[in-house]
């Protein structure tokens, strides 16, 4: 099975999700002022967690609106025609 382009993070949302885990780290253990192994392990493990939630947000893709149905109570766009600086004529 090939997995498709869109679900893999890009460089830009890998370098955010790690920013924001460090970020956390560091604002997580400044914080909390904790000294023990096992404590410093849960809180970087949280930080690392909050990045990877982060990352994977960032590549989450919006769903365009859905168009309305034809209904005749909502009005539909005019068409857009293209407008130019001057006409030859």
């Amino acid at each position: 099975m090939r997995s498709s382009a869109a679900a893999r993070p890009g460089p830009a949302q890998v370098a955010a999700g790690a920013l924001i885990a460090v970020a956390a780290a560091v604002a997580l253990l400044a914080v909390s002022g904790e000294t023990g192994v096992w404590r410093v392990a849960v809180l970087v493990a949280f930080a690392i967690a909050l990045g990877t939630l982060s990352a994977v947000l960032l590549t989450a893709r919006r769903r365009p609106p859905v168009a309305a149905t034809g209904s005749p109570d909502v009005p539909r766009p005019a068409a857009r025609r293209p407008e130019y600086a001057h006409r030859s004529g």
